[in-house]
């Protein structure tokens, strides 16, 4: 008996002392567009940066539970701009070297689920430019899903991760200024 007791311990103290080692598991998750908006214009899309808390890598959705949260496959910044593009392509915006031209930044990107219930939250820069470098508009939208449910299979997690990202893209694309700026500064003609 004590000799299970001793192998027992024995596997237990290397599977701790092996368990930093392990590979991080990367999700590919893969953006579909949701918008239904109709726009028209040329923006091309920079890769945003992403700017997250100290300690946590260019490809890490970051959780507030244990754990650390889900690693990408592309870095968070590449992905989402072509969230972005994709979203623009859909509405009918032409993503080619065009008359304007669209940075940002990914302040935030979090997992919450310290609770009972799962919140998703997004705090993303959009920097538009026209032909000559003038800032257009330079906002900030904070979005977030919350009260998502905690215990669902990786697929709903995914289809709520899109959502995510998709509301807050939308935030952008329906606002007046970026409208008038696609009229304006950023049609077929400029």
């Amino acid at each position: 008996m004590i000799k299970y007791i001793k192998y027992g311990f024995l596997t237990l103290i290397v599977g701790v002392i092996f368990s930093g080692c392990v590979a991080k598991p990367k999700i590919a998750l893969e953006y579909r567009p949701a918008s239904v908006l109709e726009l028209e214009g040329k923006v091309s899309v920079n890769d945003f940066g992403y700017l997250p808390k100290e300690g946590v890598t260019q490809k890490q959705i970051p959780n507030t539970a244990l754990g650390d949260g889900l690693f990408l496959d592309d870095p968070i910044g590449v992905f989402f701009a072509n969230a972005v593009r994709r979203e623009f392509r859909q509405s009918g915006l032409s993503i080619k070297t065009g008359s304007c031209e669209l940075d940002g930044e990914v302040n935030e990107l979090l997992i919450d689920d310290l609770g009972f219930t799962v919140d998703l939250i997004t705090d993303v820069r959009y920097i538009l430019y026209n032909k000559d470098k003038k800032v257009l508009m330079d906002n900030t939208y904070n979005t977030k899903l919350d009260g998502l449910s905690k215990f669902v299979q990786a697929s709903v997690l995914f289809q709520n991760l899109n959502k995510m990202f998709s509301k807050n893209i939308e935030s952008f694309m329906k606002d007046p200024q970026f409208v008038k700026s696609l009229e304006k500064e950023c049609s077929e003609n400029n």
